[in-house]
């Protein structure tokens, strides 16, 4: 009877420590977990054909910038126009990493988000036009 009440406790001991683990962290980066597809989002376009880099920033929402991981597929389409220019962008949002470290220590980085983003289309907003 002893050696079943302990192959029990065992068993209940060991069915909280797999069942109760830590929740998985995202994967954050250009790699990582996607956590929102956008379409057709007005962003301010921000690019660095020097450097071969370009970030957003939505309108309307300033404290939250989109770094972009595939700046060299769309740079012909944002040097038709000035940097901070209005455009549509469409394509997979990911966590920066950096922020995702940072925001877990500094309530600052709480309110201003900061994200990856594969870009798919990118183009004009015609409307009225």
């Amino acid at each position: 009877m002893k050696v079943v009440l302990k192959i029990l406790f065992a068993g209940l001991i060991g069915f909280f420590v797999f069942t109760a683990s830590c929740k998985k962290q995202p994967k954050c980066g250009c790699e990582g977990d996607v956590i929102n597809e956008i379409q057709g989002y007005p962003m301010y376009v921000y690019y660095d054909s020097a450097n071969n880099s370009a970030w957003f920033n939505p309108v309307g929402n300033p404290l939250s910038t989109y770094y972009m991981c595939n700046p060299s597929d769309f740079m012909s389409v944002m040097t038709r126009f000035e940097s901070g220019a209005y455009l549509l962008v469409s394509g997979s949002v990911f966590w920066e990493c950096n922020y995702l470290m940072r925001a877990s220590n500094n309530p600052y980085y709480q309110s201003y988000k900061s994200y990856n983003i594969d870009v798919t289309d990118m183009h004009e907003d015609l409307y009225g036009k």
